[in-house]
């Protein structure tokens, strides 16, 4: 099975990234294929409206996810939270998802694999462990209901700024654990 893991924001070797990484090591152990893309890294344009119509741009989400996203068993949602919300980078991935929705479609609904596993991970400089628990639940409905997928876990890194995620063995062990699971 492929497991894709997405991460939003700027930081290309940062505390979300260290935290997908640990998912996505966890199912290589247990002999997936996994892909790690970092949305800093791509050119993900808006959908535009023209005379009622949506249009959606041949951009690196069309091209270089596209495929990914078409035949992953298992998505890795990570995202560090921004004025108290996911990243923008990881919105606009979420809004791009529209092409593959039922609402857009249902010939495009049905490029996007049934029952894709999904995890979300949050990281945040805020000590609260339970501070953003709407966002996961935000994250948590949009893609049940949506795309039909099925919530695996959600893995919180609070307190970055004093606690990485590099030295958190018990947060990088269960990550791993998770994925594994997958």
């Amino acid at each position: 099975m492929k497991v894709l893991g997405i991460v939003g924001g700027p930081h290309r070797e940062g505390n979300t990234v260290r935290l997908v990484e640990a998912v996505l090591g966890g199912a290589r152990e247990a002999g997936h294929e996994t892909v790690l893309v970092k949305l800093a890294d791509l050119e993900v344009r808006h959908i535009e409206e023209k005379s009622g119509k949506l249009y959606y741009p041949e951009d690196d989400m069309a091209r270089k996810l596209g495929p990914h996203l078409e035949s992953m068993g298992a998505l890795v949602l990570g995202t560090p939270i921004y004025y108290d919300h996911v990243d923008s980078r990881m919105k606009q991935f979420i809004d791009r998802l529209h092409y593959w929705s039922k609402t857009h479609g249902d010939e495009y609904r049905r490029r996007f694999p049934d029952g894709v596993k999904v995890v979300n991970c949050i990281t945040c400089g805020w000590d609260d462990p339970d501070a953003y628990d709407d966002i996961l639940a935000w994250m948590r409905e949009r893609m049940e209901h949506y795309w039909g997928m099925r919530h695996v876990a959600d893995l919180r890194a609070e307190g970055t700024g004093s606690k990485p995620v590099s030295s958190r063995k018990a947060l990088i062990e269960n990550a791993r654990k998770i994925g594994r699971s997958l």
